[in-house]
């Protein structure tokens, strides 16, 4: 029988915090008051029972960055519970707006857990009006030092910014020994990243949770492939599998032209297939500030085929020279190793499925396993 993503993700994850150790004993956050209660200026004897908590920690790239804490009904071990670290997503286009939510996708309470969530630089939870300091960077090195320091404070390493520890906050006893980070798709990217840049600031950190997360450039866009409206996978004859190597695929861009019609008003890159369907791309690949990026190699080739000119260029397509420079601080496969070296005792679970959420490829180029990593351990768990 086949099971829901969802599901699959929770099950990982309830088998990776069951084989992580376990600390007794329990500390009590009396009289502390979180973010929002602080800011209406109503705090009530104690904060610490609440299921939900903000506060701000300090960050020395970017200033203060908002935080969330979700405490579960009923923890994992009696009153001490693991705490999990949930990635954010970060190129879609809500993050285009200063006001975008916390990230909260398959809370790890569910399990048991405390999860540990955080606003990018210069963003707003319109819930809370809790903000961010700084300036978004999409994925930048500002966001990386923000997701650095929040891993930090889950791991009690560091304070809020009252100087008050994670510990000292809530009543359930977070396990520090068994703290561990979740992301799914995209999300994957800044975290596998924060890992490479910045691992060597968080040695504690136990595990990494990665939900079918994509690897390179040509993978956000979906240029080999993606799952049309009814779920059917249409898939870019263009991309040879069998060419594959550890941090590379082919696609091959040589008919690589531009639709724009009726059908596609805002017009696609379309690779012309000689007696054949035509692919299209599809429409859910990066879009930021209004600008749709797409890899630096199918970009070059909208030049290099003639389809436009610098002059020509569409304003909302960002340039070669753009692509050049953007994707490869955001792309994660050169960076593996980086991670074995820097924590050389993470574990890795990869939860997946035959069909992903959003790559269609059967040959799965996008998996977080096929890729080297030193010493770390990897898991990988997934059902048909």
């Amino acid at each position: 029988m086949t099971r829901s993503l969802s599901a699959v993700g929770v099950l990982c994850l309830a088998m990776l915090l069951a084989s992580c150790s376990l600390v007794s004993g329990s500390r009590c956050g009396d009289g502390i008051c979180d973010e929002v209660e602080r800011l209406s200026g109503q705090c009530p004897e104690d904060c610490g029972t609440a299921s939900v908590l903000y506060t701000h920690i300090r960050c020395p790239e970017v200033g203060r960055v908002a935080v969330r804490i979700d405490l579960p009904v009923k923890p994992r071990y009696e009153d001490a519970a693991p705490v999990v670290v949930v990635a954010s997503t970060w190129f879609v286009d809500k993050y285009s707006v200063d006001q975008t939510p916390f990230h909260l996708v398959y809370n790890p309470v569910d399990v048991g857990a405390i999860s540990i969530s955080h606003l990018w630089p210069g963003k707003t939870d319109p819930e809370t009006g809790l903000s961010s300091d700084g300036q978004y960077d999409t994925g930048g090195p500002a966001c990386l030092a923000a997701l650095r320091d929040t891993i930090r404070f889950a791991l009690g390493q560091i304070p809020d910014d009252h100087g008050t520890h994670l510990a000292d906050l809530i009543r359930i006893t977070p396990l520090y020994d068994n703290v561990g980070m979740f992301a799914s798709s995209h999300a994957g990217v800044v975290a596998t990243n924060v890992m490479a840049y910045h691992g060597e600031a968080f040695p504690g950190l136990k595990y990494f949770v990665g939900r079918e997360n994509p690897t390179m450039a040509e993978m956000y866009p979906l240029e080999i492939g993606h799952f049309n409206e009814t779920r059917h996978p249409i898939q870019n004859p263009f991309y040879d599998p069998s060419s594959y190597t550890p941090t590379s695929i082919s696609v091959d861009y040589t008919t690589l032209d531009w639709i724009q019609n009726a059908a596609f008003p805002e017009g696609r890159p379309i690779f012309r297939v000689p007696a054949g369907t035509d692919y299209v791309l599809d429409d859910k690949g990066p879009t930021i500030d209004g600008v749709r990026w797409f890899s630096p190699a199918l970009t070059q080739a909208l030049l290099d085929n003639g389809v436009f000119t610098l002059t020509t260029w569409p304003s909302d397509v960002a340039t070669p020279q753009q692509t050049a420079a953007f994707w490869p601080y955001r792309v994660p496969v050169g960076h593996y190793a980086a991670i074995g070296t820097k924590l050389p005792e993470l574990r890795v679970l990869l939860p997946f499925a035959t069909h992903d959420h959003v790559q269609a490829a059967p040959d799965k180029p996008r998996t977080f396993g096929r890729r080297t990593m030193g010493s770390t351990r990897r898991l990988v768990c997934g059902l048909d």
